[in-house]
């Protein structure tokens, strides 16, 4: 009976507009769910603990179930969902079969220069995500109270996740990097380029697709300052997984990014309460713009070498 409901299912997903409908409806459950479960669980961990609700009353034991939380969070919501929704648009029953992952993009062919052409990119895009961020930063306190309110959210999220990524020894730091770069890399991944992504491509264009789940990856941070330069980070793994054809690919480039992130995070958490040599001062305008353009002009020369290394049909 299950197996006629998923073949029943599968013969409905032919159709692009139902194909679209239904991937919308899972994108606007989880949407939902996601941060109502962390509202939910953050609540039940802080009473269970009797934390009052600021992060500098936090000791280790809640941290710890935080993270914990943040773990089960992206893997049953996110991640483990898919491989059974992918049945419906397969016809295959069995969640981890071959035909389930091929249809998410995992098990392709390895191409490891491939994989390091797209990790490089990364890198070389962080000084103009760096820009922007900044700029917009800067705009805000302009917007009015509004714009206001937005910074004063932005910075209260930046002490939190330098409490929440802080580490006092290499093991903890470790952990932490599974929680904060190795999880959402695999779990946001399959998510939003292997099954979003993919079913938004297949049933409106490539453009569209990539477009679309790029936004709605931006979104989902649920980070209004940062919605630009996240939706630009979607956009870049959406590219680079519809040129490679495979999600490992997108997880190596999310897991860089991440980790990159992280390690920033720490470095800024190790030197609060240190007084700022008056020396060492922001970087100039100057020095700003010539470091975006360089590394766009490199990054478009990783891009060319990227698309010629793929023989997969333009956008």
């Amino acid at each position: 009976m299950k197996q006629e409901a998923i073949n029943h299912m599968y013969r409905s997903l032919k159709n692009k507009n139902v194909v679209f409908y239904w991937t919308s409806m899972v994108l606007l459950v989880v949407l939902v769910l996601y941060p109502l479960f962390g509202e939910v669980m953050m609540s039940l961990v802080m009473q269970g603990f009797g934390t009052e609700d600021s992060i500098l009353r936090f000791d280790g034991e809640t941290l710890l179930a935080i993270r914990i939380v943040q773990v089960f969070g992206q893997v049953l919501l996110l991640c483990l969902p898919v491989f059974f929704l992918a049945r419906f648009h397969t016809g295959d029953k069995s969640p981890f079969s071959w035909k389930n992952l091929e249809f998410l993009g995992i098990g392709q062919r390895i191409w490891w220069s491939g994989i390091l052409l797209s990790v490089v990119g990364v890198l070389l895009l962080q000084p103009s995500i760096y820009a922007v961020t900044a700029l917009i930063g800067y705009l805000l306190p302009y917007l009015g109270e509004f714009g206001r309110s937005l910074l004063e959210s932005q910075e209260q999220l930046e002490c939190f996740l330098i409490f929440f990524a802080g580490a006092d020894s290499l093991a903890e730091f470790l952990a932490v990097a599974v929680v904060i770069a190795v999880i959402p890399a695999v779990c946001e991944e399959v998510f939003f380029r292997g099954y979003i992504q993919k079913n938004y491509m297949d049933s409106l264009s490539p453009v569209s697709g990539i477009l679309l789940t790029g936004f709605v990856f931006g979104l989902f941070h649920l980070s209004p300052a940062n919605l630009l330069p996240l939706t630009f980070m979607g956009w870049y793994l959406g590219y680079v997984y519809y040129k490679t054809q495979n999600l490992l690919v997108p997880v190596m480039v999310h897991f860089c990014n991440n980790f990159l992130s992280l390690a920033m995070l720490q470095l800024q958490r190790n030197k609060t309460g240190i007084a700022e040599d008056p020396v060492i001062t922001a970087p100039t305008t100057g020095w700003v713009i010539l470091s975006v353009a360089v590394s766009l002009l490199l990054f478009a020369f990783v891009m060319r070498s990227l698309n010629r290394l793929y023989s997969v049909k333009s956008i």
